[in-house]
């Protein structure tokens, strides 16, 4: 990401109530793409942050954590959890699908021994 200001925030979902967490990290969306000052779509970003976290909560492991890192043009969502497993675009799945067709990329990488699911968007 080559954006001469950047904004970086992380939010960890709270362990007694993950899928009320999903809530919230929308709201922490919401916040973090108005701080970063991004020109695109802000309704995409949360979405995107919806199906990755949603995703984590009910197929993944461990206390899921979404970071934003963004600018004007250009926004990096990942969210990370404890499961090594990946996962994979399904014919009968709309929220990998949905994720593909609103970012300009997106994939997973492993840190540290924690899955992390990325999507990219664009202004």
């Amino acid at each position: 990401m080559t954006t001469s200001s950047l904004t970086e925030a992380v939010f960890s979902l709270p362990e007694d109530d993950r899928r009320g967490g999903v809530a919230l990290a929308r709201s922490f969306a919401r916040r973090t793409v108005l701080t970063c000052g991004f020109r695109g779509n802000h309704d995409d970003v949360v979405l995107v942050v919806n199906e990755l976290t949603t995703n984590a909560v009910c197929h993944g492991e461990g206390c899921p954590v979404v970071r934003i890192v963004g600018g004007r043009d250009r926004v990096l969502v990942e969210v990370v959890d404890d499961d090594t497993t990946r996962p994979r675009l399904r014919s009968n799945g709309w929220g990998l699908q949905l994720v593909a067709t609103l970012g300009e990329s997106w994939g997973v990488t492993e840190r540290a021994g924690q899955k992390v699911v990325w999507c990219e968007l664009t202004a």
